[in-house]
């Protein structure tokens, strides 16, 4: 073990339980405002809560096992734990990716498609497709379960290596790191297209100033929390690619550096919020009310 290593796992013992602990009051909180009658009347907003609720599963399992890593634990140092610890801290990540790319579609649609905010189906549209998207995104990534081994000599988990397992692996880095970055970007510029376009005719007169707002905001908060996922999950991408690609570069060194992206990348989970706070006035009006009801109701 290097001493860059060394170091990386014993600060892990010291800032995951700090991770942890943000991430669950956070999320939560985030949770509790979603749900307030201001937002959750929104299609977007579904997509929102379905990212925290997978904010919170992931740091649970990523938090407990960067910890004892610290102690050197490693529940996946087995012939099951090693394949369900790869399958697990991968999918949880790829399915709040999706949440991201479906709540990017959802503004650009909204900002298309006005006059349909308030029919009934724009609020049962996306549990369904979040409850689809869920499933197909868990049976999509069901390989990790079986190209991961463990070897008992070395006491170590290894991938399977041959063409199949390599092209799953690059459809993986394709979908994660190249095509949810790019759709997101995409989607990102045509909403913003959109609303720039329709401000200037007479497609809002039909809608509520509220309304018209409450949805502005919310795009605002994607595009800010598009832009932030980016910065935070890229780098990380990069790392494992490598890893991925050529097993070569998987040295104590690399893995140390390995660890501090993905405590670099455990940042998205919780910094939503604070995103949403800045920008977005009805979030922070929703936020406020909340408070103030939870101090009357305990005095």
């Amino acid at each position: 073990m290097s001493k860059l290593l060394e170091q990386v796992l014993q600060a892990n013992i010291y800032l995951q339980p700090v991770q942890f602990s943000l991430v669950t009051v956070i999320n939560i909180l985030n949770i509790r405002v979603l749900c307030s009658r201001a937002l959750r009347s929104s299609s977007c907003t579904h997509y929102f809560l379905a990212y925290s609720i997978f904010s919170i599963i992931y740091n649970c399992l990523a938090c407990l096992t960067q910890f004892l890593r610290g102690f050197s634990i490693d529940w996946a140092t087995n012939r099951i734990g090693c394949k369900i610890h790869f399958y697990i801290l991968f999918v949880i990540p790829f399915q709040a990716n999706l949440m991201l790319i479906l709540a990017s579609f959802d503004r650009y649609y909204s900002s298309f498609k006005s006059h349909l905010l308030h029919s009934k189906s724009t609020i049962q549209t996306p549990r369904i497709i979040i409850v689809i998207g869920t499933i197909a995104s868990a049976i999509y990534m069901s390989p990790m379960l079986v190209i991961y081994y463990w070897n008992e000599t070395t006491r170590s988990c290894y991938l399977y290596t041959n063409t199949m397992i390599h092209i799953y692996i690059f459809s993986q880095i394709f979908l994660y790191y190249i095509l949810a970055p790019l759709l997101m970007i995409i989607f990102g510029f045509l909403t913003i297209s959109n609303i720039r376009r329709q401000s200037m005719g007479l497609i809002y007169l039909t809608v509520s100033m509220r309304r018209r707002r409450t949805e502005r905001q919310l795009t605002r908060m994607l595009l800010l929390q598009v832009g932030v996922h980016l910065i935070l999950v890229l780098p990380f991408g990069i790392i494992y690619c490598m890893n991925a690609l050529k097993p070569s570069t998987r040295t104590p060194d690399v893995l140390a550096i390995r660890y501090i992206l993905l405590m670099w990348q455990q940042l998205d989970y919780f910094i939503s919020f604070f995103l949403y706070f800045l920008s977005a006035r009805i979030y922070r009006e929703q936020l406020i009310y909340l408070l103030k009801f939870n101090n009357f109701y305990h005095t």
